[in-house]
């Protein structure tokens, strides 16, 4: 019908009744057909056209309850359809009163639930009915009834129940805009529905019914300016009330006197499951839906104030993880809120900053254009007084994912702050911040790999920083990062080919500093020691295994096992679980399980077989004793040699070689991995010289010599030296090889090619005549050696002297006759194309002139014959020409005739170079008996010379080992208290460390002293044998010298030995000084050197005596008698005993008075500034250094002793000297005040180990 044609009525009128009480329906069957034909009429007409009083009859028919409760369920379905198109053409009235429109939407309601039901016939008419409603937003009526709200509810619980994955997409839209209508249009939202809301953002909800949870999110985004007020209105009232019942529960109980109330109610309450549950609505909505928090962030804020511990937890937590969801700055939009968060970092409850800390961490990763407003946060917090603070700042850090984003975003003060965390003296926060460094490391590598300069700058110091860890010498530590190697650092367990793991560990070791390098030889030297100790124990199990009972030294094998044990236990962490372990495991008695582990350290395995035997005896020990597995784990990570193998060999020998980019290296710094190389492959030479062997053709490859430049050609040769001196008469004998040598021998003009090349000679087998001829044409050219060859040739000589003394001794008088008058006494030193400076800095040797190496290798000529030869063929004659010689040396400071003709800077060198031969010559027994006590007073006196290099390299690279080593009799090491006055807190800190991790650990019988302990009085000896002894001023000296003896008892006095050492020195006034330096006037003088011991025998007791005041130390009469060496100290006389010096005072009164009235940093630096005024007078007569003040020298010896500035380089002298002086030699060394927070070991505070001060040793004393 057309709109011309006039208005629409309804021409079928359906008679579903059989009499007018529309009670009894007629059949079922008619009833279908006369539905079907009314739906299909009223769905027809038109809302505009329709005439409703045709539609009054039907209208009163269909909601009949015999129809909208019809059992059959079809016939409900199109009575709702056609009611649905009643409301839609009397829209926007309705023919039905309140009542009915109810009941009307009930049947609605239930027809929509079956809605999940796809597969019913009757589905299509339920759909329908859902999008008339939608469309004709039929939904609006409910809203006008005047007690809607069970219904609405109804519509919200019904509707969202029926949402599920497998819903069409457009009813789901119809839905949503059903519920949007039912929302937006009543005045006021049922609480129950905002419940039913709020229950799909459950995660229960979200996971059962996803599409439910999705409509829910797209329900709350639509509307969320209407359900703004009641979602706050919610929280509310669940955080108020939970708050009010806590509140209740703390005060119940504090007044019951117990004043953990709020520790116990925490995470036991149900009211903090509804505060928990709370905020995870919250936190799933800001996800969803955060248009809806906007009164509810507020709220979130004030929380982070309350007293409630756990209420401030939660709010942190949240408010974190708001503020880092992606797409969403929160931050931004909330300031106040996110200034609040912030504050929260200085919580006075660790778990809130915590919580604050793990939360910050993540903007990293999610928020990174925040990370400007955190870095200084997150470093504050990795130093908090709480190490649980630190240990999640530092575990943070290491879950984070390292996109370059991120690693912009991460300051570089976090980064370094992070490193000393691994120092921290809490086991936990060290463990989880090496773990971040490494995990760091391991996802940045690439790019550091690629050379991106940008990412080396900040990351690539990670490396340096674990290794630097060796340092402080802690086994759990050095086991932690043991672990670490081999996994992130290195990662070799994922890379397949030996020669990407060779480049990646020339990468990580090319990044470190000079004294991580040494940390990393450190770590290597000890992965040694611990597998000589287990190859032991394994040996001992066999013998065990075997039956054997008693060793042929007579001890048990158990007792040596117990022994052994307990020695490899001491390395790593947890001791008593490893010794328990290794005493279970040497039970076992199985061979496999031994075998296994000895493969697993076998030098000559490669990296595939090393893992092959090590997972194979696991594996068995698994079956046997799985217990084991986890407390030997850290001994079978040690031992492994997979980080150092000798399959990467020969790709370090090809990297050190090649000039060329041969490795394919993506860095671009191929010349830096080459040194690298290098300097590996010289480690693995010391350390583990048996993985060498497989590779000597390619190490010793002549055409390497032939075609590599000078510097190249230096390295190959030291490389060389060292495996021939691990591995005696290893080198392969080869025509071309000694030709090759010979040359360099004879025609080099590099130092170091000459003297390398004529050691290599000297150790090939059957070289005995080349050596001869070699040494011949040295000899005969000694004088006649072109200028520029001298040094050279000497240097190839000294080698000769040493390694081949049977061809060297036919020469021996003739060379060193010549050397001495002519070389050192003679003109030779300063003639023309010597590089002769006008300067007291300190220049390296290399840059040393030709003359003046000539006359440094001289030296050592004359002192490597003596040490080659053999002791039955010396003479009397030839020891004294060259100890004559060194004597000089030493004790006019670098020149045998002490008349100036030498420079300066070459007498530093020839100082230095003669102390150490003289040091060489005290390890070995036959010449330590020749050397008098004058001689070893001389040599004291160079650990305080003037010059920075010569004192720091004869004391940390030359005395420190050779006392560590039992190298030198122990009489040398009243020398290292010496430092005392050195300006240079280093120098002190290494004396310390090694006094107290090595030498007081070395005792001659079980229970007897220390050998430090026992050269208490050897040092006061030296003391009074000091030049700067100065009777007439002896207040002042007494101040000067007080701080050498505080210096000893800092570094060695305990409450355990301070009564030994004050009977020490109280024992001295029973002896005399026996040694005179002027034999022309011995008495006289010998009885001034007794009255000074007499004098430090006073002033030593008195210093223990107020260290054991200050220490609440006793100090009690010493059980034991005592004896002081015979060399030095001459018993009492029976007519001297009668002077009875020990119930004399010697101790000036004045000094006593002085020192009692003066705080102890106050007579630091008078000390320290008298010091400075005792040497003015003869510092006039001394030549003024250019970076401080004048040196003084003995009055008697010529021996200058120590400034307080030095010359340590051109280039550091000018910065450092300046300000060294007195104020530098006052520092305490008891200062050592940390807070509660800088719990670190710095790397200044511990000094390096005394193995690795060796690898700085240079190949001049190979």
């Amino acid at each position: 019908m057309t709109e011309e044609s006039g208005p629409q009525e309804l021409s079928f009128q359906p008679k579903f009744f059989t009499n007018a009480s529309n009670k009894k329906t007629i059949a079922n069957k008619d009833v279908y057909t006369q539905l079907k034909k009314l739906s299909k009429e009223l769905n027809g007409l038109e809302q505009e056209t329709a005439n409703t009083h045709s539609l009054d009859a039907v209208t009163r028919q269909l909601i009949s309850p015999s129809l909208l409760r019809h059992k059959e369920s079809g016939v409900v379905a199109y009575v709702s359809c056609c009611i649905a198109d009643i409301l839609r053409l009397y829209a926007p009235e309705a023919p039905y009163n309140d009542g009915e429109i109810k009941q009307i939407f009930n049947v609605f309601i239930d027809q929509l639930h079956l809605l999940s039901k796809t597969e019913d016939q009757f589905f299509p008419l339920r759909e329908y009915l859902l999008t008339s409603l939608a469309t004709v937003r039929t939904p609006a009526l409910v809203a006008m009834l005047p007690d809607a709200e069970d219904i609405i509810s109804r519509f919200f619980t019904v509707l969202i129940g029926v949402v599920n994955p497998s819903l069409p997409h457009s009813l789901h839209m119809q839905i949503l805009d059903i519920l949007q209508q039912l929302l937006e249009e009543p005045k006021s939202v049922p609480q129950d529905v905002i419940d039913v809301i709020l229950l799909q953002f459950t995660k229960k909800r979200q996971q059962d019914n996803p599409a439910a949870h999705q409509l829910a999110s797209d329900l709350a985004n639509g509307t969320s300016d209407v359900l703004q007020k009641y979602i706050y209105q919610y929280f509310n009232d669940v955080i108020v009330s939970a708050a009010q019942q806590r509140a209740g529960q703390m005060q119940e109980q504090q007044a019951d006197g117990d004043g953990q109330a709020q520790r116990r109610i925490s995470g036991s309450s149900s009211s903090l499951d509804d505060l928990r549950s709370a905020h995870y609505l919250i936190l799933e909505l800001n996800k969803s839906a955060p248009g809806t928090l906007l009164n509810v962030i507020p709220q979130l804020e004030e929380e982070l104030s309350v007293e409630d511990v756990d209420i401030r937890i939660l709010a942190t937590g949240v408010l974190g993880e708001m503020f880092a969801e992606k797409g969403f700055t929160l931050a931004k939009r909330y300031e106040s809120t996110w200034k609040a968060w912030k504050g929260r970092r200085a919580d006075t409850l660790p778990l809130v900053r915590i919580q604050w800390v793990e939360h910050a961490v993540s903007l990293y990763q999610h928020q990174p254009q925040l990370s400007r407003e955190l870095n200084d946060y997150v470093v504050e917090k990795l130093c908090d007084v709480d190490d649980k603070v630190r240990q999640a700042a530092c575990r943070s850090l290491g879950l984070l994912d390292v996109t370059q984003v991120v690693q912009a975003a991460i300051g570089e003060n976090v980064v370094d702050m992070l490193g000393e965390r691994c120092k921290d003296r809490k086991a936990a926060v060290r463990s989880e911040a090496i773990i971040a460094l490494a995990n760091i490391y391991s996802q940045i590598y690439e790019e550091l790999e690629q050379g991106n300069a940008a990412a080396h700058r900040k990351w690539g110091s990670i490396p340096s920083k674990i290794f630097m860890l060796r340092y402080i010498n802690d086994p759990d530590i050095d086991s932690k990062v043991e672990s670490i190697l081999t996994g992130a650092i290195l990662n070799f367990a994922k890379i397949k080919d030996d020669r990407s793991r060779c480049q990646r560990l020339l990468v990580v070791f090319n990044s470190l500093t000079a004294k991580a390098r040494s940390g990393f030889y450190s770590y290597m030297r000890r992965q040694r020691d611990i597998i000589g100790l287990t190859d032991a124990f394994l040996d001992l199990c066999e013998k065990q295994d075997q039956g054997t009972a008693v060793d042929t030294e007579g001890a048990t094998v158990d007792q040596q096992l117990r022994v052994l044990t307990v020695k490899i236990s001491a390395c790593f962490p947890e001791r008593a679980k490893v010794e328990n372990a290794l005493a279970q495991l040497a039970a076992l008695h199985d061979s496999e399980v031994y075998r296994g582990l000895r493969a697993t350290m076998d030098a000559e395995n490669d990296i595939k077989a090393v893992r092959k035997h090590q997972k194979s005896a696991l594996k068995k020990l698994s079956t046997l004793a799985p217990n084991l597995l986890d407390a030997t784990a850290p001994l079978w990570k040690c031992v492994g040699l997979t980080t150092t193998n000798r399959a990467l060999v020969p790709f370090l020998i090809e990297h050190a070689s090649s000039s060329a980019n041969a490795m394919g290296a993506k860095s671009g710094s191929h010349g830096q991995l080459s040194g690298a190389a290098g300097v590996l492959v010289g480690y693995i030479t010391d350390v583990f010289p048996e993985m060498l062997q497989f590779s000597s053709a390619e190490l010793f490859d002549v055409d390497e010599l032939r075609t590599g430049t000078v510097v190249a050609t230096e390295e190959r040769l030291a490389l060389m030296v060292k495996f021939a001196k691990a591995i005696p008469r290893s080198i392969p004998h080869d025509p071309e090889l000694e030709s090759q040598l010979a040359l360099f021998v004879r025609s080099g003009t590099s130092v170091r090619q000459a003297k390398y090349s004529a050691f290599l000679v000297t150790q090939i087998g059957g070289a005995e005549g080349l050596c001869a001829v070699l040494t011949g044409d040295m000899v005969d050219n000694l004088d006649n050696t072109h200028i520029e060859r001298r040094a050279p040739s000497y240097a190839a000589l000294s080698r000769f002297a040493q390694y081949a003394p049977a061809a060297f001794a036919i020469y021996s008088e003739r060379v060193s006759t010549y050397l001495v008058q002519s070389v050192l006494m003679g003109g030779q030193g300063e003639i023309v194309g010597d590089d002769v400076m006008d300067t007291d800095d300190w220049v390296a040797r290399d840059a040393l002139g030709d003359a003046a190496l000539a006359k440094i290798y001289a030296v050592k000529i004359l002192a490597n014959w003596l040490v080659g030869i053999d002791r039955q063929t010396l003479t009397r004659e030839s020891v004294q020409t060259v100890l004559g010689a060194l004597r000089q040396l030493v004790r006019n400071g670098g020149e045998i005739r002490q008349d100036g003709s030498t420079s300066a800077l070459n007498r530093q060198h020839l100082l230095l170079t003669a102390a150490t031969c003289m040091l060489k010559l005290a390890s070995l027994v036959h010449f330590d008996k020749v050397l008098n006590v004058s001689d070893v007073l001389s040599l004291s006196m160079v650990v305080q010379h003037p010059c920075y290099e010569v004192r720091s390299a004869m004391l940390l690279k030359k005395l420190v080992p050779a006392l560590v080593a039992r190298r030198i009799h122990v009489r040398f090491i009243p020398a290292l208290f010496l430092v005392a006055h050195d300006p240079e807190a280093a120098m002190r800190d290494n004396v310390k460390h090694a006094v107290e991790l090595h030498l007081s650990q070395i005792r001659p019988t079980p229970g007897s002293p220390s050998v430090v302990e026992d050269s208490f009085c050897r040092m006061l000896f030296t003391l009074a044998h000091h030049p700067d002894w100065d009777d007439s001023q002896m207040v002042d000296t007494l101040e000067l010298f007080t701080r050498y003896i505080e210096f000893y008892i800092n570094c060695v006095c305990a409450a355990q030995n301070v009564s030994l050492l004050f009977c020490y020195a109280g024992e001295i006034k029973a002896y005399k000084n026996r040694l005179s330096t002027d034999p022309m006037n011995r008495d006289a003088l010998n009885d001034v050197f007794t009255k000074r011991l007499y004098v430090l025998s006073e002033l030593a007791q008195y210093l223990l005596r107020e260290k054991s005041i200050s220490s609440n130390w006793p100090v009690n009469v010493y059980p034991g008698k005592l004896s002081l060496p015979a060399d030095i100290f001459e018993p009492l006389s029976g007519e001297d005993k009668e002077n009875a010096p020990r119930s004399q005072l010697f101790l000036d009164a004045e000094f006593i008075q002085r020192r009692a009235r003066a705080p102890a940093a106050s007579r630091a630096n008078a000390a320290a500034a008298k010091r400075s005024r005792s040497r003015s007078n003869a510092a006039a007569n001394a030549k003024r250094s250019k970076n401080g003040p004048a040196i003084a020298s003995n009055a008697a010896g010529g021996q200058t002793i120590k400034s307080e500035s030095k010359s340590k380089s051109k280039s550091k002298s000018k910065s450092k000297a300046r300000g060294k002086r007195a104020a530098a030699d006052s520092d305490s060394d008891d200062d050592e005040n940390e807070d509660d927070v800088n719990m670190d070991n710095s790397e200044d505070d511990v000094a390096e180990d005394v193995e690795m001060s060796s690898v700085a040793e240079t190949s001049d004393e190979e």
